[in-house]
């Protein structure tokens, strides 16, 4: 290897050459993802001189390198959701020879972060803000408590140090409470110079704990004397320099030395590929992408990067598995060529999912949602591109009805579950051979799984068990939604309960005269199995649902604003709808329920054509 290890350097001068970019990170790395609990055990660690690894830097003086591949400042305020990427910066024409940090970013940001930046997050039992919103999200820095130190048997990470990242709001709580007293990191670099370290207690220590009136505290003199040596004088940052300019070298370094702690996605080593041959910023465009498909009103569903790097593989008809030659110029070419087209049709797809009435939540395998899009990038109505016109409801109801039975069959089926790549590249290739069906052809794709162990068919037993699926499971919804597609798709449809769910409480079970004597059917109404699964479950609007509430289902139905009739339930007139009823209720409504299903899926058997079953070796190789 082309490098050497270099003299180790101070945490103070690691943050002066972060400051001035002399510290960059190459777009190979991977976002920041480091919690606040990982950053206080790691400034625990470094005042307990634990040792942290050694950093492995690249050193960069190639003018090629600096104007063909892309570098990023390091993250100093970070935000969730909304400040979670690295700003880049321009190293073309005469910019300077910098190090970019091959191993030791996390921990670099981390340190960063801790001593001069701010890290803010979601407060608990509030609503993600639409944009950031401080007072949802309130910067928080990082506080050394000099009161005391923790005892390692009443916490988790056996610190000895209680570090903790504090709002403006709860130190100004704390600042009247003698049992702790929060001293902020970061302001050790502005604590005095010393020319020795034998200055340090005397000097800069003593006066700044009498000042704050903890001068007789052994632990706070310890502790400040320990942070102030650590982060001015300690030269703690050992780190390897590579100096070869090889970039595949480099690369192939990269890899090997990212191959253990968190993971590393290819799809990040890919998206260095692609920024170098993609006109602009690849990594903005995709992660503005990423952004509004996460916290646009009309989609929410979380997508990363390498979700759109294979789906945009997908759609412009190419391998899809993670192959750095599928990611040459001549490809990313096409990508970019297409993005306002793809980045359009994602948009449209994940639109079209909230008309399914998924969520995040719902949608169990985002993978799913990659056929869907390709479906509609390739497919054409009058004219034009299909996702163009797929959220019209004039239009286009049976393609829409084909599409939602697709993707809530192979939701419950688990059909992408594991490696999704071999069902991408299949389910790419029937699509594309059957565009001329002018609809999306399920019946076709569901003979080309059969009898794979991808096979979307139902059978009987799988069938009962879908109805004991409970109120929160994610599955909940596409069950519902196969049972009743024909509900009007336009408006926002809801889970509720039919017969209360506050009927079933014990506190009110007790007051129902008709149960005091009957033991086994006071169980069969406390067991949720019933009262709280798909046999009393139902899709109403929102209207309705806040004109049910807590009212009791007989009333509900009587009211005539709302809309509901027996049949609606998939019950006859004369069937009862009292409380008093209700295992009955129960009974007819899940046999009623589960012939429904045996209509709206396939179930096993029912293929009277012959079935070409491709082996699962042979798929792949097919692949290559």
């Amino acid at each position: 290897m082309a490098g050497r290890f270099e003299k180790a350097i101070t945490i103070r001068q690691a943050l002066r050459n972060i400051d001035d970019r002399t510290f960059l990170l190459p777009a190979i790395q991977r976002n920041f993802v480091w919690s606040t609990q990982q950053i206080c055990v790691l400034f625990d660690s470094l005042m307990r001189e634990y040792p942290i690894n050694t950093f492995m830097m690249w050193d960069v003086t190639s003018p090629e390198i600096k104007n063909k591949y892309r570098f990023y400042s390091f993250l100093t305020d970070y935000c969730q959701r909304f400040k979670e990427s690295n700003d880049y910066v321009p190293t073309q024409g005469d910019f300077k020879d910098f190090k970019a940090v091959i191993d030791g970013q996390q921990r670099l940001t981390s340190i960063y972060i801790g001593l001069k930046g701010t890290y803010a997050y979601k407060q608990p039992r509030v609503w993600w803000p639409n944009t950031r919103n401080d007072q949802v999200l309130p910067p928080r820095r990082l506080y050394l408590d000099l009161a005391k130190g923790l005892d390692g048997d009443d916490n988790e990470s056996m610190a000895q140090y209680h570090f903790r990242f504090l709002t403006e709001k709860q130190v100004a709580t704390y600042s009247d409470d003698p049992a702790s007293r929060w001293f902020e990191v970061g302001k050790v670099l502005n604590l005095p110079d010393v020319r020795s370290v034998d200055e340090i207690p005397f000097e800069v220590v003593l006066p700044y704990l009498e000042k704050n009136g903890l001068a007789s505290n052994s632990f706070a003199r310890k502790a400040l004397t320990r942070l102030y040596y650590l982060v001015r004088h300690e030269e703690v940052i050992h780190f390897y320099n590579e100096e070869s300019q090889d970039i595949d070298h480099v690369l192939d370094v990269f890899i090997r030395t990212n191959s253990g702690g968190t993971p590393l996605a290819f799809s990040d080593l890919l998206m260095s590929i692609a920024i170098a041959n993609w006109e602009g910023d690849a990594r903005k465009d995709i992660d503005e992408l990423v952004t509004e498909i996460r916290q646009s009103s009309e989609m929410q569903f979380s997508i990363g990067r390498d979700w759109v790097l294979k789906t945009c593989l997908m759609l412009i008809g190419v391998d899809v598995r993670f192959r750095v030659r599928n990611f040459d110029s001549d490809q990313v070419s096409v990508i970019q060529q297409q993005w306002p087209e793809i980045r359009a049709c994602v948009v449209a797809t994940f639109k079209l999912l909230r008309k399914f009435g998924l969520n995040d939540q719902s949608l169990r395998a985002k993978n799913a949602v990659i056929p869907l899009a390709f479906y509609v990038y390739k497919q054409t109505f009058r004219d034009k591109p299909l996702y163009q016109t797929i959220n019209n409801i004039n239009y286009l109801r049976e393609e829409r009805l084909e599409l939602s039975r697709w993707l809530h069959m192979v939701l419950l089926r688990g059909v992408f579950g594991g490696q999704a790549d071999g069902v991408l590249t299949k389910m790419q290739r029937l699509l594309s051979k059957h565009l001329d069906k002018g609809l999306f052809p399920l019946d076709e794709i569901i003979v080309a799984f059969t009898a794979t162990n991808k096979d979307l068919r139902f059978d009987e037993a799988y069938l009962r068990g879908l109805l004991d699926i409970q109120h929160d499971d994610a599955r909940c919804r596409s069950v519902l939604s196969l049972l009743f597609p024909e509900i009007n798709e336009n408006l926002q449809l809801d889970i509720d309960h039919l017969h209360p769910k506050s009927a079933f409480v014990r506190a009110a079970l007790e007051q129902q005269a008709f149960l005091k004597e009957n033991d086994k059917m006071k169980v069969f109404y406390q067991s949720p199995v019933n009262w709280n699964s798909i046999a009393n479950l139902h899709l109403l609007n929102a209207s309705q649902n806040r004109s049910k509430k807590d009212m009791s289902l007989i009333e509900w139905m009587a009211e005539k604003h709302t809309g509901f009739k027996p049949a609606d339930l998939l019950l006859d007139d004369n069937d009862s709808l009292h409380f008093a009823d209700f295992q009955l209720f129960c009974e007819k409504r899940r046999q009623a329920l589960l012939q429904r299903l045996r209509c709206n899926v396939v179930m096993s058997g029912t293929l009277s054509v012959d079935v070409e079953v491709l082996d699962e070796e042979e798929e792949i190789e097919s692949m290559a």
